[in-house]
Parts: C-alpha cells; sequence; structure tokens
C-alpha cells in the first residue's frame, strides 16, 4: 500500500472490503452490514482506486479475492480488531454487535456444537454469522496465522507458533448397521466383524483417527468395500445396505434419530481420542471471538459427558514455537 494518502482513506472502506472478503459476495456483504448494494460497490470502487487494484474478481455466485487482497486482509482484520477493542473494552453489546466469524468445523462435532449456537445467535445476537470450512483442511494452521479463519476445530493439537489449543472433548467410537441386518444379531463379535463389508473414511481421514491403528495391533483387518469423504456420507449408505461403519460414539447418537440403525460396542479396544479447538493467540482477549469460544466450550460440555477424573485430559493449553505438527 505504499504511495497511498492516508488522509483519504476511510476506515469504512476497510470495513467494506473486510466484510466483501469474509462473505465473498457483494449484496451479502451488503446485508451483513445493513447497508444498500450500490453504496458497497461505491465504497469499493473507492478503495480500488486508493489501492490501485481491483481487489475482487466475478467468479461463480460471487467474486473471490485477487492476490492483493489475500495480502492485505490479515492486516486489515487484526487491525480493525484493535479499533474495535479500543471502543468495545472486555464486552461486547449482543443485540447491536456485528461480526462474521469463520470456522473450520469437523462433521464428528458439527450437528453437536453448531445448533445450540445457532439458537442463541438467533434469540441475542443477530448480528453474528458463522461460516463453516471444511475440515481436515492441511492448510488451516497458515490461514489463521493469516488471520483468514478465526477459529479451528480439529482431531489432533498443533504445535506452532501464536497458536492456542484447547482439548474440548474425547471421543470413543461405535459400530454402526442398518436395523434388521441379516448377519447380526444383539451382539457384533469379532469374527461377524472380519466377514462384513465396511464403508469407511478415505486412507487420508481414516490416518486422522486410531482405529486403523488399533484395528491392526488386534489383528484384525478392514473388509473394505467402500471409502467416502465425509463421515455424513456413511450412515444412509450403512442404512441402505449390509455395510456396516465405524463412528465417533456421540456423532451416532446425534444422528441415529434420522436413519434406520443400531450401534453396536466394538469387539476390540479402540483408542480414546480428544479433539481440539484452536485459535489465534492475537485473538486471546478479543470480545466477539472470546465471546464464541466460550459459546462453544459450553455446547461442548452440555452434549460430551464430564471426563473421568482418574484419566485427565491433555494440557488444556498450548502457545509454543515450533513446526506445526500433528500429535503421534
Amino acid at each position: 500500500m505504499a504511495g497511498i494518502n492516508f488522509k483519504n482513506l476511510d476506515l469504512n472502506l476497510l470495513t467494506v472490503f473486510e466484510a466483501i472478503y469474509s462473505a465473498g459476495n457483494i449484496s451479502h456483504a451488503a446485508n451483513h452490514l445493513a447497508m444498500s448494494q450500490p453504496a458497497v460497490s461505491n465504497a469499493l470502487a473507492r478503495l480500488r482506486d486508493l489501492i490501485g487494484d481491483p481487489l475482487f474478481v466475478r467468479a461463480n455466485r460471487g467474486v473471490q479475492p485477487t492476490s492483493k487482497a489475500k495480502q492485505m486482509i490479515g492486516p486489515v482484520r487484526d487491525a480493525l480488531a484493535l479499533i474495535r477493542r479500543q471502543f468495545d473494552g472486555d464486552r461486547i453489546d449482543l443485540a447491536t454487535f456485528r461480526r462474521r466469524f469463520r470456522v473450520l468445523m469437523i462433521d464428528t462435532l458439527e450437528p453437536l456444537l453448531v445448533p445450540p449456537i445457532l439458537k442463541l445467535i438467533t434469540e441475542k445476537a443477530p448480528g453474528i454469522s458463522i461460516e463453516s470450512i471444511s475440515g481436515y483442511r492441511v492448510d488451516f494452521v497458515n490461514e489463521i496465522l493469516m488471520g483468514t479463519l478465526d477459529l479451528a476445530f480439529y482431531v489432533f493439537p498443533i504445535n506452532a507458533p501464536d497458536i492456542v489449543t484447547v482439548p474440548i472433548c474425547p471421543v470413543d467410537v461405535v459400530i454402526i448397521a442398518r436395523r434388521g441386518h441379516p448377519q447380526i444379531g444383539k451382539t457384533l463379535d469379532l469374527e461377524m466383524l472380519k466377514s462384513l463389508k465396511q464403508v469407511t473414511l478415505i486412507p487420508e481421514l481414516r490416518a486422522l483417527t486410531h482405529v486403523d491403528k488399533d484395528m491392526v495391533a488386534h489383528e484384525v483387518p478392514r473388509n473394505v468395500a467402500y471409502m467416502v469423504n465425509r463421515l455424513w456420507s456413511i450412515p444412509p449408505i450403512v442404512e441402505r445396505s449390509d455395510l456396516v461403519g465405524i463412528l465417533p460414539r456421540r456423532f451416532v447418537e446425534e444422528v441415529s434419530r434420522n436413519f434406520d440403525i443400531v450401534s453396536y460396542e466394538p469387539p476390540v479396544k479402540i483408542s480414546e481420542q480428544y479433539l481440539y479447538m484452536l485459535w489465534h493467540a492475537k485473538n486471546e482477549h478479543d470480545p466477539g471471538h472470546k465471546w464464541l469460544r466460550e459459546q462453544m466450550l459450553q455446547a461442548a460440555k452440555a452434549v460430551f459427558p464430564p471426563a473421568d477424573p482418574a484419566k485427565p485430559p491433555p494440557a488444556s493449553r498450548t502457545k509454543r514455537s515450533g513446526v506445526p505438527q500433528s500429535a503421534k
């Protein structure tokens, strides 16, 4: 932005820029800002003239940022957050607070945590919206560090500079099958599991869980017939076939009301795994960000049973320097 006359830079232009970047659509940004679409387009035109870059180009169902816009978004969000903190202090007025959060949400948690959050937003914070980003992205740490992702839920803690990691819940698994499966009785034994065809996640996603590793340890081959890239695909496939699947217990309890499936205890020991919430340390005291984190944690406590006091969870917070890596 060298050479720009900052006397001509209206702070509202940066607010409009951030809203368009988050929404990926000028009309949606206008609705979020409670502005008319022509007013938003006019503000964008002014900022384009100041920056000397189009910032956004047309794309399917909206716009996509240019390279210059991608470079700007992190610093712009940091600056707007700093200004908000100076005026808002540690409290926010939920009735008037306006912000769009970008959250990486994994399938396991979405049906459990999101509905109560949306109910709260609808009733008390109508100016808040959440853009759900597809889970299991390999570059999400960089997105957090760049400021383009507000919050992430992941299956491993991350060791990276300025990343705060908090364990939110343990996860164990069950085996699901269609009700009335011709080969399964009241229980599912080891020999039966070996003989049944399975629907599983693709190998890249299975590698993020302990299931395959524990199956190998117990010398139980997985008789895979079909692989999917989303957990949500497994229940309907199981319901309409004789395949079985292995899914997180609490996820199954939530979605089984929508599918004619039953669950069974695994005949081999599958290690429990924790899920984690991560964010950039710079957002630690951001009032809006803090509010959303607290609501997510309260939702997790409400839907997951209390942890066994004899088996403490992993360290509650991390903020270390190092190279991003998965926990082993």
